[in-house]
Protein backbone atom coordinates (compact mmCIF):
# COMPACT_ATOMS: atom_id res chain seq x y z
CA UNK A 1 0.00 0.00 0.00
CA UNK A 2 1.44 3.33 -1.07
CA UNK A 3 0.67 6.20 1.31
CA UNK A 4 -0.49 9.55 -0.02
CA UNK A 5 0.21 13.17 0.80
CA UNK A 6 -2.04 16.22 0.85
CA UNK A 7 -1.39 19.88 0.18
CA UNK A 8 -3.70 22.46 1.70
CA UNK A 9 -3.22 25.99 0.48
CA UNK A 10 -4.80 29.40 0.62
CA UNK A 11 -5.29 32.15 -1.96
CA UNK A 12 -2.00 33.78 -0.93
CA UNK A 13 0.00 30.72 -1.96
CA UNK A 14 0.71 29.49 1.57
CA UNK A 15 0.76 25.69 1.74
CA UNK A 16 0.79 23.03 4.37
CA UNK A 17 1.79 19.52 3.31
CA UNK A 18 0.97 16.31 5.16
CA UNK A 19 2.72 13.07 4.24
CA UNK A 20 2.08 9.38 4.92
CA UNK A 21 -1.72 9.40 4.80
CA UNK A 22 -3.32 5.99 4.48
CA UNK A 23 -5.01 6.02 1.05
CA UNK A 24 -8.36 4.78 2.34
CA UNK A 25 -8.36 7.44 5.06
CA UNK A 26 -7.51 10.09 2.45
CA UNK A 27 -10.44 8.95 0.31
CA UNK A 28 -12.80 8.92 3.30
CA UNK A 29 -11.63 12.38 4.36
CA UNK A 30 -12.20 13.83 0.89
CA UNK A 31 -15.65 12.22 0.75
CA UNK A 32 -16.50 13.64 4.18
CA UNK A 33 -15.35 17.16 3.26
CA UNK A 34 -17.37 16.95 0.04
CA UNK A 35 -20.38 15.65 1.99
CA UNK A 36 -20.61 12.52 -0.18
CA UNK A 37 -23.47 10.31 0.94
CA UNK A 38 -22.51 6.73 1.70
CA UNK A 39 -19.33 5.40 3.21
CA UNK A 40 -17.27 2.82 1.37
CA UNK A 41 -15.14 0.18 3.09
CA UNK A 42 -11.37 0.27 2.64
CA UNK A 43 -10.42 -0.59 -0.93
CA UNK A 44 -6.66 -0.19 -0.95
CA UNK A 45 -5.67 -1.69 2.38
CA UNK A 46 -6.05 -5.41 1.93
CA UNK A 47 -3.55 -6.99 4.28
CA UNK A 48 -3.95 -7.20 8.02
CA UNK A 49 -0.96 -4.90 8.56
CA UNK A 50 -2.27 -2.28 6.13
CA UNK A 51 -5.75 -2.40 7.65
CA UNK A 52 -4.35 -2.03 11.19
CA UNK A 53 -2.29 0.99 10.06
CA UNK A 54 -5.38 2.53 8.44
CA UNK A 55 -7.47 1.91 11.57
CA UNK A 56 -4.81 3.41 13.84
CA UNK A 57 -4.39 6.54 11.72
CA UNK A 58 -8.17 6.94 11.41
CA UNK A 59 -8.54 6.62 15.19
CA UNK A 60 -5.95 9.35 15.79
CA UNK A 61 -7.74 11.68 13.36
CA UNK A 62 -11.13 10.97 14.96
CA UNK A 63 -9.80 11.65 18.47
CA UNK A 64 -8.21 14.90 17.33
CA UNK A 65 -11.34 16.06 15.49
CA UNK A 66 -13.59 15.16 18.45
CA UNK A 67 -11.47 17.35 20.73
CA UNK A 68 -11.40 20.11 18.12
CA UNK A 69 -15.19 19.93 17.76
CA UNK A 70 -15.63 20.26 21.53
CA UNK A 71 -13.38 23.33 21.60
CA UNK A 72 -15.29 24.86 18.67
CA UNK A 73 -18.59 24.19 20.48
CA UNK A 74 -17.30 25.95 23.59
CA UNK A 75 -15.98 28.85 21.51
CA UNK A 76 -19.37 29.20 19.79
CA UNK A 77 -21.14 29.17 23.15
CA UNK A 78 -18.79 31.85 24.48
CA UNK A 79 -19.54 34.24 21.60
CA UNK A 80 -22.62 35.57 23.37
CA UNK A 81 -24.70 34.94 26.48
CA UNK A 82 -27.51 34.42 23.97
CA UNK A 83 -25.64 32.01 21.67
CA UNK A 84 -28.09 29.61 20.02
CA UNK A 85 -27.35 26.31 21.73
CA UNK A 86 -29.95 24.53 19.61
CA UNK A 87 -28.09 25.73 16.51
CA UNK A 88 -24.80 24.59 18.01
CA UNK A 89 -26.25 21.13 18.74
CA UNK A 90 -27.61 20.84 15.20
CA UNK A 91 -24.26 21.88 13.68
CA UNK A 92 -22.47 19.38 15.94
CA UNK A 93 -24.98 16.64 15.05
CA UNK A 94 -25.57 15.84 18.69
CA UNK A 95 -28.60 15.77 20.96
CA UNK A 96 -28.98 18.58 23.50
CA UNK A 97 -28.12 16.26 26.39
CA UNK A 98 -24.72 15.51 24.87
CA UNK A 99 -24.15 19.19 24.07
CA UNK A 100 -24.75 20.08 27.71
CA UNK A 101 -22.31 17.36 28.83
CA UNK A 102 -19.66 18.84 26.53
CA UNK A 103 -20.34 22.37 27.78
CA UNK A 104 -20.29 21.17 31.40
CA UNK A 105 -17.00 19.35 30.82
CA UNK A 106 -15.47 22.67 29.72
CA UNK A 107 -16.93 24.70 32.58
CA UNK A 108 -19.73 26.38 30.67
CA UNK A 109 -22.87 27.12 32.73
CA UNK A 110 -26.00 25.13 31.99
CA UNK A 111 -28.24 28.02 33.03
CA UNK A 112 -26.83 31.14 31.39
CA UNK A 113 -29.65 33.31 32.78
CA UNK A 114 -28.51 32.59 36.34
CA UNK A 115 -24.91 33.24 35.30
CA UNK A 116 -25.91 36.58 33.70
CA UNK A 117 -27.83 37.56 36.85
CA UNK A 118 -24.77 36.83 39.00
CA UNK A 119 -22.61 38.89 36.63
CA UNK A 120 -25.06 41.81 36.80
CA UNK A 121 -25.05 41.73 40.64
CA UNK A 122 -21.23 41.69 40.66
CA UNK A 123 -21.09 44.70 38.31
CA UNK A 124 -23.30 46.84 40.57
Amino acid sequence: MKNLYAEIGDADGNKDVVFDIAPDLANAFVDAIRNVVGVEPPRQADTFTDLIATIAQTSRVIQHLETFRELAIVAADKTSPHADRKGIAIAAAMPPSRLYRVLDKHGRPRDRKAQAAIRNIDEK
